[in-house]
C-alpha cells in the first residue's frame, strides 16, 4: 500500500514538472510579441514625424515662389486697370506721390481705423498684428494730383488680407480692399491654388489684336513713354535699360537713364503724342534745340503694343521703373 502511495506522489510530481515546463515555454513566446509591437510603433512614429515636417514646409505662409506669383498677377492685372505698379524690392524704400514712404511709415498708419500694429515681415510671421509681405504702389496721373493707390499684402492672425490706402493727407488709414480680383488672387496664392489668368498676357503668338480696344488700356504715361523711347531711339533695347525712368519737368514727361543724350521729352494730348529729340546737327548736345515730332497713340500701339510679346515688353519695362518723379 505504501509503495502505491509513493508511486502516486511521484506521478503527480512529474506531472507538475511537465506543466511548469509548458508554462515557461508559453511565457517565452508571449514576451516576443511586445518587442515586435514596440518596433512597429517606433517606425510609425518616425514616418509621422517626417510627414509633419514636410507638411510644415509646404504650408509656409510666404516664400519666394508665392512672391513671384503675386508679382506675375500684378503685372497682368494692372494694365486692365490702366495702372502700372512699382513693387517694394525689400531694400529700397518705396515712396508714393503724396510723400509717404514704405515700409518706413507703416509705424505711422492706422488699420481699419485702429492702432493695430503693422510692419514688414518677409515670411508673414512676426510680432505685428499685421505682418506685411508685399507692397505695391501706383501714382495716379489724373487730377486731382497727387494721388496714389498702395496695396499692402499681409497676414493677420495667420490669415491673408489685402489692404489698400489712397489717403492724400493726414494719417494713412489702410482698409481691406474691395477689389475681389486682388483679394481672391492673393488668397489663392497663399493657399497654393493660384492659376494665372489665361486671358492676361499669356498668349505668346504674334497675332495682331484690335488697336481700338488696346488704346483704352494704354493711358499710363510710363507705358506710353516706353513706346516713345522705342520710336525715338530704335537702336536701344529697353529691356536692357535697367536705369530707365520717367520724370516731369518744364511741362513735359521725360524718359531716359538720367543723361542729357538719353532723355526724350513727350506730352500726351488725348490721342496725339508730341515727342522731342535734340537736333542731331547741333555742335553740342547740351545746347542743341529740341525738335518737335508728332505721332498718334494709335500709331504707337500699332507699332509697339500689338502683339503679346510687345505688350509684355512694355508692361514689364514700365512696371520695373520707379514712380514718376518731378524736377
Amino acid at each position: 500500500m505504501r509503495i502505491k502511495q509513493l508511486g502516486l506522489v511521484a506521478t503527480l510530481f512529474l506531472g507538475a514538472l511537465m506543466l511548469s515546463g509548458c508554462g515557461n515555454q508559453n511565457s517565452s513566446k508571449d514576451e516576443s510579441h511586445p518587442k515586435t509591437t514596440v518596433k512597429a510603433t517606433k517606425s510609425k512614429s518616425t514616418k509621422t514625424k517626417k510627414k509633419s515636417t514636410t507638411d510644415q514646409k509646404s504650408t509656409a505662409l510666404w516664400n519666394d515662389t508665392k512672391d513671384k506669383q503675386l508679382e506675375s498677377f500684378i503685372n497682368q492685372w494692372a494694365p486692365t486697370m490702366k495702372q502700372s505698379y512699382v513693387k517694394y524690392n525689400g531694400t529700397d524704400s518705396l515712396k508714393t506721390s503724396v510723400g509717404t514712404t514704405y515700409p518706413d511709415d507703416l509705424s505711422k498708419v492706422s488699420v481699419e481705423g485702429t492702432n493695430s500694429s503693422i510692419g514688414w515681415s518677409k515670411t508673414g510671421k512676426g510680432n505685428y498684428s499685421y505682418n506685411v509681405v508685399a507692397i505695391y504702389n501706383y501714382d495716379g496721373t489724373t487730377p486731382p494730383l497727387p494721388n496714389h493707390i498702395t496695396y499692402f499684402f499681409a497676414f493677420h492672425d495667420g490669415e491673408p488680407v489685402a489692404l489698400v490706402d489712397q489717403s492724400r493727407d493726414g494719417t494713412p488709414n489702410l482698409l481691406e480692399t474691395k477689389n475681389t480680383k486682388v483679394k481672391e488672387s492673393f488668397d489663392a496664392i497663399v493657399d497654393g491654388n493660384y492659376k494665372a489668368d489665361s486671358n492676361a498676357s499669356s498668349d505668346t503668338s504674334d497675332t495682331k489684336t484690335d488697336d481700338s480696344s488696346n488704346k483704352e488700356t494704354v493711358t499710363d504715361p510710363k507705358m506710353i513713354g516706353v513706346m516713345v523711347h522705342e520710336l525715338a531711339m530704335p537702336g536701344d533695347d529697353v529691356s536692357q535699360e535697367s536705369q530707365l525712368g520717367v520724370y516731369t519737368a518744364n511741362g513735359k514727361y521725360w524718359i531716359g537713364i538720367g543723361t542729357s543724350a538719353s532723355n526724350v521729352g513727350y506730352t500726351i494730348d488725348g490721342d496725339t503724342i508730341h515727342y522731342f529729340t535734340k537736333d542731331p546737327d547741333a555742335e553740342s548736345t547740351a545746347t542743341a534745340e529740341l525738335i518737335d515730332h508728332t505721332v498718334s497713340l494709335d500709331d504707337l500701339i500699332s507699332k509697339y503694343y500689338s502683339t503679346a510679346d510687345q505688350k509684355q515688353l512694355v508692361q514689364d519695362t514700365a512696371n520695373r521703373m520707379p514712380a514718376i518723379d518731378s524736377e
